[in-house]
């Protein structure tokens, strides 16, 4: 057995590395723990936001997740040798801790009452940021629960030091990512690994010999059996590695700046995945080939996402897309003149979402042809096109994802099918006029759900716009970001944000019920962190606080 299979847990896990052979000497905070601040900080919110521009929306403007159930769906059924083998541990110790202390014996009857098959259960579905305290209960927990903590791994530690003391340390950084290898793909923890991330501080050179200890990663990715989700950075694309993909059960993929050269991609079949996200540049060198068509089956791939407008020929040669239902593309796709033929090989898709960071450009495009996404009722995009694909079809959702001017956020939404039935945006500047509501009332009289990610509203501000606003009966869930006392640039303890939240709430009800007589749901945003506040309606006609 390694010595990273020995490691005892009893403090807290921190993103620390040491080497092992000083675990002897003094008790460490747990090393190989090196999960994103973001997911280890809080609930993890799959739903709304395109992994390629993560930072493009305010978190209040995210839709609730569209699925649920356990973080890791290929783990609902603990029957592989490496759960049996977790499942046997947290039987004996379980047994062993109620033989060494009589003290502990009302709290090991009640977890020998409860079979670990069922504890497993219950915490594949407790949050990741909330699992280091479960292992540290008791050492039948810990035996359960610790793997879980590693359904996402990176095979690579953060960064190396500076530019001056880097030569020094290469040698030591390979040997960390070496324990590292040993650890995440020893018997007891590759069984709970589902999601997995390559990425090197630096791309391979051209020219140079492949690293071997990358081919070493991807040779061993075969010894995780649940893994679905690989995401690649810096990693040269050669036939040795492509075999392995092809080998692999993955339904997701995620590559950035990886490359390879035609000869390697020249008979290589395509992957089937489900999902695949390419994060290129629209200007790739010449001698640097974008390997898209690898990696897009027609008879598999459900989403796709890409930062390039390379991905449009690949389409548009393809055979049709009969299952893709997400397309994430960047907006200068829109101008090309192969848009329209790309387009027509994706009939399934329902949701199209044209993301940008900078300048909208123009297009000559005033609506789709007939026939092309005869199924779209989805639009996550600027202002300026969300007519253009949802006139005159049946409209679900509608998320203006670049903040707006209201004059011409409410002269383009009327042009939208009015069956719409969810409408997210933010607005520049600091008012909400009333103007702009009356016209989504009048526009959309089936409106479900309505999100002011922008600006900040006081309660004496959302009671002003209500009450100059004709009632919308049809209108359930509401979303709006509320200005707290951060806009003098102090720091306010959340539950001080949250009372004052919850103060809002208190003022502006009679307003909101007067104005959406059919409200269920409210959710007041609040501070620039996206904390929320949520009230729901309950069977008696009162609002109770619930989990945002």
């Amino acid at each position: 057995m390694s010595k990273c299979n020995q490691i005892q847990f009893w403090s807290n896990p921190t993103l620390v590395d040491f080497p092992p052979s000083e675990m002897a000497l003094q008790r460490k905070q747990y090393p190989f723990l090196t999960l994103d601040p973001l997911t280890l900080n809080a609930p993890s919110s799959r739903g709304g936001r395109s992994p390629i521009d993560p930072g493009m929306l305010s978190p209040g403007l995210l839709s609730p997740p569209l699925t649920g159930g356990p973080r890791s769906p290929s783990l609902k059924s603990p029957l592989s040798p490496g759960f049996s083998r977790m499942i046997n541990r947290a039987r004996s110790l379980t047994s062993l801790g109620s033989k060494r202390s009589s003290r502990r014996s009302e709290a090991n009857a009640i977890l020998n009452s409860v079979p670990p098959e069922l504890w497993l259960k219950v915490f594949m579905n407790i949050p990741l940021h909330l699992l280091p305290a479960v292992t540290l209960t008791c050492r039948s927990f810990h035996a359960l629960s610790q793997p879980l903590l590693f359904s996402t791994i990176s095979t690579h530690p953060p960064a190396l030091p500076s530019l001056a003391l880097r030569g020094a340390q290469t040698s030591k950084y390979r040997k960390r990512i070496l324990e590292r290898l040993e650890f995440f793909f020893s018997p007891r923890i590759c069984p709970s690994v589902v999601e997995c991330a390559i990425s090197p501080l630096a791309p391979e050179e051209d020219g140079a010999p492949t690293d071997d200890l990358i081919d070493t990663i991807f040779a061993s990715l075969s010894r995780l059996p649940n893994l679905k989700v690989l995401s690649c950075r810096y990693v040269r694309l050669t036939p040795k590695r492509l075999a392995v993909l092809q080998n692999l059960q993955l339904t997701t993929i995620s590559l950035e700046m990886c490359f390879g050269e035609i000869a390697d991609f020249a008979d290589a079949p395509s992957v089937p995945l489900q999902t695949v996200t390419f994060k290129y540049p629209d200007a790739i060198r010449r001698d640097k080939v974008n390997p898209c068509l690898l990696f897009l089956s027609p008879t598999h791939l459900e989403q796709l996402h890409a930062t390039t407008t390379s991905i449009l020929p690949t389409l548009a040669r393809s055979q049709p897309f009969r299952k893709l239902q997400t397309l994430d593309i960047p907006i200068e796709c829109i101008t090309s003149d192969i848009f329209i033929q790309a387009l027509s090989r994706c009939p399934a898709v329902d949701h199209l979402s044209l993301h940008t960071s900078g300048s909208v450009p123009r297009s000559l495009l005033e609506s789709l042809p007939e026939g092309v996404l005869p199924n779209l009722t989805s639009y996550r995009g600027p202002h300026h096109y969300a007519a253009v694909f949802l006139r005159n079809r049946y409209a679900k959702r509608v998320e203006i994802s670049v903040p707006s001017r209201p004059h011409r956020l409410g002269a383009s939404l009327p042009a939208i099918d009015r069956t719409l039935l969810s409408l997210s945006f933010r607005l520049e500047g600091v008012e909400l006029p009333a103007s702009l509501l009356t016209t989504i009332h009048a526009s959309f009289p089936k409106l479900k759900s309505l999100t002011v990610g922008e600006p900040a509203l006081s309660s004496a501000d959302i009671n002003g716009v209500l009450n100059a606003s004709p009632r919308h009966v049809s209108l359930e869930e509401i979303t709006i970001h509320i200005q707290g006392r951060d806009k003098f640039n102090l720091w306010i303890p959340p539950d001080e944000a949250a009372a004052d939240a919850i103060s809002c709430f208190k003022k502006t009800l009679p307003a909101l019920l007067a104005t959406y007589p059919g409200l269920r749901s409210v959710r007041f945003m609040h501070g620039s962190e996206g904390a929320s506040v949520k009230w729901r309606r309950s069977s008696s006609g009162l609002f109770v606080q619930s989990a945002a």
